[in-house]
């Protein structure tokens, strides 16, 4: 039996996406959900996930790129710093190789991101990742590493081992190796193996996809996956793909492919 651990990405970055998402956890349906803390709406999120046991494990999905609207209330004497506008990956990850970003104030967003996530949720992050994987580029998962493992190296972090000729999957390829050597030698733990890209069309079959990652899938991967409710949202450039995703994870066909395949779920570290 093959082990898969599901990790639904960007809880907390819309009403639509975290009620979807809460929706699966309810269900059993994944083992990880990964969180946006600097959203207005993350501390009544929180709660809500928090409510649902433990049966699941949440960790920080790390923000550069995205923005949200308006900062969240202060509570349990944090003041999130919300990103006002969103700053795109491209510019980002050019800079980062070029190692042109500013180290003290992406320092600073983890650190608030990681206070915001223990205030509203009540313990630390089990794991961290990067929301558009900003935590594999250089610069910054110096900064990822050093600051998860003083401040809870028990958690694991996400390394997203790409295959295939994607583009996106190709960019990754160059960081994966770097991120998960630097992850080994401060003594932190990862996964063994990755999956879940997927080009976001309209009219990708998201169902056939899936069945053909659980056929070829290793022991010990992490899936991820972008559920979420339908919703006209013009900040979620995704939107159009979520509640497909959705469908298909809440669906008897789900169960019936993990089982045929020989997929249950289990920890993806190695």
């Amino acid at each position: 039996m093959k082990r898969l651990t599901l990790c639904a990405d960007d809880f907390g970055q819309s009403e639509a996406i975290s009620s979807g998402i809460l929706q699966l956890v309810a269900a059993g349906r994944l083992q990880a959900v990964s969180c946006l803390t600097e959203s207005p709406g993350w501390p009544a999120m929180a709660g809500q996930l928090k409510a649902l046991g433990t049966d699941h494990q949440a960790g920080l999905h790390f923000n550069l790129t995205h923005g949200f609207a308006a900062p969240g209330p202060r509570s349990a004497g944090f003041s999130p710093r919300v990103k006002q506008g969103p700053q795109a990956v491209g510019p980002l990850m050019l800079r980062a190789f070029l190692h042109q970003l500013d180290a003290t104030s992406v320092r600073q967003r983890f650190i608030q991101q990681w206070q915001a996530f223990e205030a509203h949720y009540g313990q630390p992050p089990a794991f961290v990742d990067g929301h558009q994987h900003v935590h594999a580029l250089p610069q910054i998962r110096r900064i990822v590493i050093e600051e998860t493992r003083q401040r809870n190296p028990a958690a694991w972090l996400r390394v997203p081992h790409a295959s295939g000729f994607l583009p996106k999957v190709l960019v990754m390829r160059a960081m994966t190796a770097a991120l998960a050597a630097s992850i080994k030698r401060a003594g932190l733990a990862s996964n063994l193996h990755f999956g879940g890209f997927r080009p976001f069309r309209r009219d990708f079959d998201f169902a056939g996809f899936f069945r053909d990652l659980l056929a070829g899938a290793s022991d010990a991967t992490l899936v991820m996956c972008h559920p979420g409710l339908a919703a006209d949202d013009a900040t979620d450039p995704i939107a159009h793909c979520r509640q497909a995703e959705l469908d298909y994870l809440l669906s008897d066909q789900f169960a019936a492919d993990l089982a045929a395949a020989n997929v249950s779920p289990g920890s993806c570290l190695g």
